[in-house]
């Protein structure tokens, strides 16, 4: 079963409107994870159904025009996102969801809530807030799409509203590797197609070609407009004085990564998956992983992880490969605070992990795509396991105090010790860090 569709239960012809409009009416329901965001309950009638009477031609119109940014583009804000990401942005006089679209990269987050609107005489009942397969989400649309393409060919002629070629000029991009690429770059860093300065596009093919696609495309999430400049001042300057991480990968080690990365779709549970299998492989029955043991399997001086010796011009903490994908690895941390720079690390070391061949930029940043969220859950496990952590707590209560002690004890922030109680359902969801 599909985590996204959107079923068109019912063609409803009308006597108004340009002929598209006319033979486009019908009952749309979009289903995420089996919940249908577009349930309504009709107050004049007092009935509920699943489905809006909508125009399905500008819902396909603009699933067409914004495939890109929908596509590829991370969580945002402001009037340009807004418009690219909410599907109330379709318009056309119709009411739509409170529902907005963002990528992690390999997953498309869903977020819908209930609401009325106002004297309207009807209210959408369901919300969700989902990470969904981008690949389900893709062919979801084009399912729609592609319905809403044949309709409008049947009934009013394939001239009469252009939907059919945008969808064909929009599958060409999609089908060419490079295209399809250039593309997502642009909407990553909140460009629509083509608005992007071809300049600034060739550099950033030409940084992939070094670095990898994939560190790219991270670099264009989290530094925007200022992606290739802050790749320049990585790649040429702040590779150069790195610290070299001596980090033996055994060959049983990468296989168990591999196998972690595909056997869930949620990125966290990847992380930690990974994260288990290189503390068996590095640390065997150690509940922690102090400075000392961290920087024997490093090769690197503890003063090192403990002080503030490098990347003070680094735009983020990353690491960097010298095109050995085993072992050929260094890093510059960047961080003042020895915790924090003992979690960038970490996340260095699962993103070599996990990486491919050919991404030799390893970007450690604050976006909120699958790659990041698998770091984090990556390093979060590595340095305090949640086994350990639930053996530390005992009989006592996790309060704020037993946060801060478990924080000294495992060598991280409280907010880490936070988070991992609160994802496992020990926290209540509404805990702040002291």
């Amino acid at each position: 079963m599909s985590a996204f569709d959107i079923d068109i239960a019912a063609w409803i012809p009308r006597d108004f409107g340009d002929p598209a409009e006319r033979m486009s009416l019908a009952e749309i329901a979009i289903r995420v994870d089996g919940v249908a965001i577009t349930e309504v309950e009709d107050l004049e009638a007092r009935t509920t159904r699943p489905g809006i009477r909508v125009s399905a031609a500008a819902l396909a119109h603009w699933l067409a025009a914004n495939w890109h940014r929908l596509r590829w583009e991370a969580e945002g804000a402001g009037p340009s996102w807004r418009m690219s990401h909410a599907i109330g942005a379709a318009a056309g006089g119709y009411l739509w969801p409170d529902m907005n679209i963002a990528s992690g990269g390999d997953t498309i987050r869903i977020r819908a809530r209930p609401i009325a609107f106002g004297p309207a005489p009807v209210r959408f009942l369901n919300g969700v807030d989902a990470n969904i397969p981008a690949r389900d989400f893709e062919d979801g649309v084009r399912r729609f799409v592609d319905a809403v393409v044949r309709r409008l060919g049947d009934t009013v002629g394939e001239s009469t509203d252009g939907l059919d070629e945008a969808w064909r000029e929009l599958a060409a991009e999609v089908d060419d590797p490079d295209m399809n690429f250039t593309r997502a770059i642009e909407a990553r860093m909140g460009y629509d197609a083509g608005e992007a300065d071809p300049r600034l596009l060739d550099g950033m093919r030409r940084a992939a070609s070094e670095a990898g696609r994939g560190a790219l495309g991270e670099l264009a999430v989290s530094s925007g407009r200022r992606a290739l400049a802050d790749f320049e001042t990585l790649w040429r300057t702040v590779r150069a004085h790195s610290r070299l991480v001596a980090l033996d990968v055994p060959p049983a080690l990468k296989r168990q990564a591999e196998q972690g990365m595909h056997g869930s779709r949620k990125p966290w549970q990847r992380g930690v998956s990974v994260a288990r299998s290189a503390r068996r492989e590095w640390f065997g029955g150690i509940e922690t992983a102090p400075t000392a043991a961290l920087a024997e399997l490093c090769s690197v001086s503890p003063e090192w992880i403990n002080g503030f010796t490098d990347g003070e011009d680094a735009p983020i903490p990353a690491g960097f490969r010298d095109g050995d994908a085993e072992n050929g690895l260094s890093a510059t941390l960047k961080k003042r605070r020895p915790v924090s720079r003992r979690f960038a690390l970490a996340r260095v070391i699962g993103d070599h992990l996990a990486a491919g061949e050919g991404e030799n930029l390893l970007p450690v940043t604050d976006s909120p795509t699958d790659r990041q969220k698998f770091q984090r859950a990556f390093a979060r496990e590595f340095l305090c396991p949640f086994d350990s952590l639930r053996d530390y707590l005992g009989n006592r209560s996790p309060d704020d105090e037993f946060i801060e002690d478990a924080a000294l004890r495992f060598e991280v922030s409280p907010m880490i010790v936070g988070y991992a109680l609160m994802d496992n359902g020990m926290l209540e969801r509404d805990w702040r860090a002291p």
